[in-house]
Parts: structure tokens; sequence; C-alpha cells
């Protein structure tokens, strides 16, 4: 699932809409404690466990492309996690480019 691009040194909130289609399907993760990882074309980790927010089913990823040093142009890959009940729960990747 693309997310599409970003500029070099980028600071922006990325939104990741999640759709539950179980025969109980859950329609709010504000409690459910969002992160995220990010991982680059290298397979390198940029980011581990990294906070985000949710509202309803919308997660909220507050990302960051200068953390650790200005990102590299090229292909990330974005990683939600929360818990619902027991169940914790990785959605992705999300595909995004890092673009001059």
């Amino acid at each position: 699932m693309p997310i599409g691009f970003l500029a070099k040194g980028t600071k922006e909130n990325i939104f990741v809409d999640i759709e539950d289609r179980s025969d109980t399907p859950i329609t709010d993760l504000s409690t459910s404690t969002p992160v995220f990882d990010v991982i680059d074309f290298n397979e390198t980790f940029k980011v581990t466990a990294g906070s985000a927010t949710a509202s309803g089913m919308r997660i909220t990823v507050p990302l960051d492309t200068t953390v650790g040093g200005t990102w590299a142009e090229g292909e990330y890959r974005l990683i939600a996690q929360f818990t619902v009940g027991t169940q914790v729960i990785r959605k992705g990747p999300f595909y995004f480019n890092i673009t001059e």
C-alpha cells in the first residue's frame, strides 16, 4: 500500500487507515497504544517502536525523516502495530519514497 513521496528532511504526520472485517469489528483504536517501525531500502530500522496516536480507525504517525541524520533518497516501509485486547496486530508494509 503506497503512502506516496516525501521530500528529504520532512517532518509530517502520515495517516494509516485500518479496516476491520472480522465478525465482531473494532471501531475505535484510540486506546490501542499504536507504535510504528520504519525500515529503509538496506533493511535497516530507521525507527523502532515510535509512538503514534489513534482516533477512530485512523492511526497518526508523526514521521520525522531527520531522525539519526537526514534520510537518504529511496524507498522505505512503515509498519503500524497496535494492541486490541490480547492481540498485538501489525499492519503493513506501507511504502513511501524519500525524494530530493
